[in-house]
């Protein structure tokens, strides 16, 4: 519910989404101007995580198709049918082949990483991030890489483990 939650309230964040994409005018001296504009990159993998199956899809996926990408999602393989959902409500929203599904364990987020697509982004462990990292890094692929092992924790002497 918590995570349902926060998929629906993501105005913020959608906002954000927006102004990264709108084109930025800088002035310069004299009455000069320059002109920013951001390509789509091609295709995104995105890896999603067990934890938020829901939330960090739509945080992955939605910059990637707000930019013009096409992307196709990998959920985890502990929450297939979480991912197949989030992705079933934004295909409604898009040009058909836009987004895609695919479903499966880890040897087919390796496979996703390796094909040729031009950016990766996961939300995972820093072991499975290393692997990415190695694995794109002879294409020289854009990541995006959002790795756990850093959440402090207390454990107090009187916890019932």
């Amino acid at each position: 519910r918590e995570e349902a939650g926060g998929c629906c309230a993501m105005d913020k964040f959608l906002d954000l989404v927006h102004a990264a994409n709108w084109p930025e005018i800088i002035d310069g001296e004299e009455g000069s101007q320059s002109m920013i504009l951001r390509d789509p990159m091609g295709v995104v993998g995105v890896i999603a995580p067990w934890n938020f199956p829901a939330g960090e899809i739509l945080y992955l996926a939605l910059p990637a198709l707000a930019a013009g990408n096409a992307v196709i999602v990998k959920p985890s393989e502990v929450a297939p049918l979480t991912g197949a959902h989030v992705v079933s409500a934004l295909q409604g929203l898009l040009p058909p082949g836009v987004l895609q599904l695919l479903q499966g364990a880890g040897d087919v987020g390796a496979t996703l990483v390796e094909a040729p697509i031009d950016m990766v982004a996961m939300t995972g462990s820093s072991a499975t991030g290393r692997r990415i990292m190695a694995a794109a890094a002879p294409q020289l692929k854009r990541l995006v890489l959002e790795l756990g092992g850093k959440d402090p924790m207390v454990v107090f002497a009187d916890a019932d483990l």
